[in-house]
């Protein structure tokens, strides 16, 4: 390179560059350091260096004389603030040769706005952790234990921070739920499959307990591997109450073991939908959910887990669903979920949405490495389809066709 080009790469560099003797007198400096500096000089004038950054870097000089090497840096990324300044910059000294140093002066109003940024979200995150009162949120190392814990995890668990922080997560379970192995079933799932959740019996510091929905998920590196969890329990001790409520009533049109809606009950609706639909012209989607492998899997691990396993499916599908929607278990271990107003293709996203939340599902207790999924068949009513029995038998098709291409698959019927 030639020295004309050296000249104006020095003055031209987006950098501020400052050649400098060891008294801090500057033997020249380029725009961008002029430009840089400008807010910290008090004359307008960048004739000394050390002066002229005094007021917030006072030792500059003392470390430039205490440093004895021949070459080498003096000061790597000193940020300076210049006084009523919201943003400063970085100072780099480094000494090229004896009685000779140049300063490195870079722009550091991209990290005051990004310090902004995260103080803001910051202020933000700590509104909803005060607001939200049924939900703790905390965070794990990558070993489980608790490593941040906030207010609202604190009211939920009545666990002060102090006494948890350092802890296992299976401080926060009952002594049956699974303890140890429950923790690194859970965590190594979400680290697999980036989240999973689950239904279980949460603890509190004095040893009652709680239900609580809990979703799990995984931090990760720039590599890709997890480093932490965060965890977010609902308590969900009201809506258990009414399900278990529900069920204890002997004339309700609600699933005894599920809270949903009873085989009658749900065809009753479904009927009713049917003729709306035709009459008026208006989509109407069904999804059928069946289990993949239930008979094999309850006679593997017992009647109590294939309640559970039950339960879980109705709640998926429930969490899932909207409002207008109507979850109903319509035989042994089948679901179906009536969609109104909604065409085949939103049945197959909803449907999809379950699929996968179930596969990332981790049972409870004794069941937490037990894995299951969902055969899902989408039907919608067209013109071929006049009534319920119809409408069931093509969206039985469907679950067919999904468990011959091997399961845990969403098909729709579109014959």
């Amino acid at each position: 390179m030639t020295p004309e080009a050296l000249l104006d790469l020095f003055l031209l560099s987006p950098v501020g560059l400052v050649d400098v003797d060891e008294h801090g007198r500057v033997e020249v400096a380029n725009l961008a350091a002029r430009r840089l500096l400008t807010p910290f000089t008090k004359t307008g004038s960048l004739d000394d260096l050390f002066n002229t950054l005094a007021d917030v870097a006072p030792e500059l000089p003392a470390r430039v004389r205490s440093f004895n090497g021949p070459r080498g840096i003096i000061v790597d990324n000193l940020e300076l603030l210049a006084p009523g300044q919201h943003s400063g910059v970085f100072l780099s000294l480094m000494r090229v040769s004896t009685g000779r140093n140049v300063a490195v002066i870079t722009d550091a109003s991209s990290l005051a706005s990004a310090r902004g940024l995260v103080s803001r979200l910051e202020q933000r995150f700590n509104a909803v952790l005060g607001a939200v009162r049924e939900y703790a949120i905390y965070t794990l190392d990558s070993e489980g234990r608790v490593d941040s814990w906030s207010s609202a995890a604190e009211r939920v668990h009545q666990f002060g921070g102090g006494a948890i922080i350092g802890q296992s997560m299976s401080a926060l379970l009952p002594p049956e739920h699974g303890g140890a192995g429950y923790v690194t079933e859970t965590l190594a799932l979400a680290a697999r499959n980036g989240w999973c959740e689950e239904e279980g019996y949460r603890q509190r510091e004095d040893g009652t307990t709680f239900w609580a929905t809990t979703v799990v998920t995984a931090l990760r590196d720039a590599s890709g591997a997890a480093v932490g969890y965060s965890v977010v329990s609902h308590d969900a001790s009201e809506r258990r109450r009414l399900e278990e409520q529900l069920r204890d009533d002997a004339t309700s049109t609600t699933d005894y073991l599920t809270g949903v809606s009873a085989r009658r009950a749900f065809f009753d609706v479904a009927q009713s939908e049917v003729a709306r639909a035709r009459r008026y012209g208006q989509p109407l989607t069904l999804l059928l959910v069946d289990p993949d492998r239930f008979r094999d899997l309850a006679d593997q691990h017992g009647d109590a887990f294939a309640n559970e396993w039950l339960r879980a499916i109705a709640w998926v599908c429930r969490q899932e669903s909207r409002t207008t929607d109507v979850v109903g278990r319509i035989g042994g271990e089948a679901f179906g979920v009536l969609l109104p107003s909604t065409e085949l293709s939103g049945g197959l996203v909803l449907a999809e949405r379950i699929r996968e939340r179930m596969a990332r599902y981790v049972f409870a207790g004794d069941f937490t490495a037990v894995r299951t999924t969902l055969s899902v068949g989408v039907a919608e009513v067209t013109e071929g389809i006049t009534g319920v029995d119809a409408l069931l038998a093509t969206a039985n098709t469907a679950v067919s066709r999904a468990r011959q291409a091997g399961m845990n698959l969403v098909v729709g019927y579109d014959d």
